[in-house]
């Protein structure tokens, strides 16, 4: 009898070791399949309105607005909510589909919210999420600065700033995976190698940006110079050139 406990006990003791991993795998297979779905339902939207523009959801400018749009034409049944915390689903102008992000938190990395550097994400980021969205807001303190490192070498695959953000700090997003990237309006200064070490390829920046120091692209003479050139809007890169879209 005692065995039998003894071997009880330790097959109990197993399953709960590898109740979390199995739980979080279901929730990431869940969100996927919501995220289908979200995908199919938008074709749906954009086919019986005969839409021909760029955007499937021209005029629309936040997610929830989106769905909600998704929702009241009756492509889905329901406004999806991701089972992983953290997690968002998210529409990319860029690539016209829903992808899933990581909403940064104040647990990932450190916010400053007094003194002369509030509004500064500094530490450095120790999230397991690659596909991530920088908030407006951290912890009720306005996000201004992404100060230097934070984001350097995490193998980020994909990155969303939110507006209000108005300086990058030197080599905050560093070597990554990053091979395209949407700046917002509001960026006032890219500092040195912000994001230096990344296979960028596709570059959309705002009208405000007056400062960009060396090593921040690839090829960085070449984006300054097409950019002092077209201002705001979309440049790719092609033979190691800059172009405006």
């Amino acid at each position: 009898m005692l065995v039998v406990i003894a071997v009880t006990g330790v097959i109990a003791a197993i399953l709960l070791l590898q109740l979390p991993p199995i739980i979080g795998r279901t929730d990431r297979t869940a969100d996927f399949a919501a995220l289908n779905t979200l995908n199919r339902a938008s074709i749906l939207y954009k086919t019986i309105r005969n839409i021909g523009g760029n955007d499937v959801f021209e005029g629309l400018t936040t997610d929830q607005a989106r769905l909600t749009a998704l929702l009241d034409a009756k492509n889905i049944d329901r406004i999806p909510v991701a089972n992983i915390e953290g997690n968002i689903f998210a529409w990319s102008i860029q690539e016209q589909k829903w992808g899933i992000l990581h909403v940064v938190s104040g647990t990932e990395v450190e916010m400053e919210k007094t003194g002369g550097f509030t509004g500064f994400i500094t530490g450095s980021y120790d999230g397991d999420e690659k596909d991530i969205k920088i908030p407006a807001s951290i912890d009720g303190t306005a996000v201004t600065v992404i100060y230097q490192d934070v984001f350097n070498g995490k193998g980020l695959t994909s990155v969303v700033i939110e507006e209000g953000i108005t300086r990058i700090h030197a080599r905050a997003f560093k070597d990554n995976d990053l091979t395209e990237l949407v700046l917002p309006d509001s960026l006032t200064r890219l500092d040195y190698g912000a994001f230096m070490d990344n296979p960028l390829t596709k570059v959309t920046i705002g009208p405000n940006v007056t400062i960009i120091e060396g090593g921040v692209f690839p090829n960085n003479e070449s984006f300054t110079a097409a950019y002092n050139a077209g201002g705001a809007g979309t440049y790719i890169l092609i033979g190691g050139v800059w172009f405006k879209q």
